[in-house]
């Protein structure tokens, strides 16, 4: 179908500027569902529309993004979080992770009031991540979008792709300054115990994957002593079982949990 050949175009500025010329986005948009229509049929199509959306929400492309969140796509998305099929929650998912990166730069910076104006406006509520003013139109924000949630519960998905590129967009969450705001969030959404189930997963990129997130998270003492205990034994299996980078990583974050001395050999 046309909407196949859209989604399977490689992501490129010159083909998003062609697909809005013509008028593409609205187009696309209209075939993602309303949740009371689904079958073989109907779900390859919703599958295709939304591997097409992708072509808008590359954070390369902020114009494309806000011309798709101001459409009302990222609401869309989080829902198909829920109601959709591997492949569509994993395609949307990478559209989430998508916005997510740009949300740090577009959050508002909160301005500081003047003490002595006694009838001041009521103080504007900062995003507990971006630590900022964020909307779902404006910074395409997770947590304003209510995605967090949804993305966790994808994270129990028998389909790998799909866990990982719930897992890519949660840990947008926590990238650079954000480690110990956006951890928060993880741990309020019950975020951190699947991504620990997820050391077991069988495949190896998605367990690095979760081995840098909790390298990162549990530097935070917090989260250390919360979780670290449920993190030993697949982490140790790591150890004996993993390739050569996980065996590493695994080690590491032992050292950081203080089961495993910073000189053993699997460093």
């Amino acid at each position: 179908s046309a909407m196949g050949i859209i989604s399977n175009l490689p992501k490129s500025l010159q083909i998003t500027e062609w697909l809005l010329d013509a008028e593409g986005l609205p187009i696309i948009f209209k075939f993602l569902p309303d949740g009371k229509h689904n079958g073989p049929h109907k779900n390859q199509l919703i599958e295709n529309a939304v591997g097409a959306i992708c072509h808008f929400t590359v954070p390369t492309n902020q114009q494309s993004q806000k011309k798709a969140a101001e459409a009302g796509v990222i609401p869309v998305l989080v829902q198909l979080l829920d109601l959709g099929t591997s492949l569509t929650k994993r395609r949307a998912a990478i559209s989430l992770a998508q916005f997510s990166e740009s949300s740090l730069g577009l959050s508002q910076p909160i301005q500081k009031r003047q003490a002595f104006w006694c009838f001041s406006a009521p103080p504007e509520i900062r995003c507990p991540v971006h630590r900022g003013i964020c909307t779902v139109e404006s910074s395409f924000c997770l947590v304003e979008a209510g995605a967090v949630e949804h993305l966790v519960m994808v994270l129990g998905e028998p389909d790998a792709g799909a866990c990982e590129a719930s897992l890519d967009a949660l840990l947008t969450l926590i990238e650079g300054e954000r480690l110990q705001s956006g951890s928060k969030v993880l741990a309020e959404a019950k975020a951190i115990a699947p991504i620990i189930k997820l050391l077991s997963a069988p495949s190896p990129r998605l367990q690095e994957k979760v081995l840098c997130s909790l390298e990162r998270i549990f530097r935070l003492l917090e989260f250390k002593q919360k979780y670290g205990a449920s993190a030993q034994m697949p982490l140790v299996d790591l150890t004996q079982r993993g390739n050569s980078s996980a065996k590493s990583l695994a080690a590491k974050i032992l050292a950081h949990l203080n089961v495993l001395h910073e000189q053993s050999s699997y460093f």
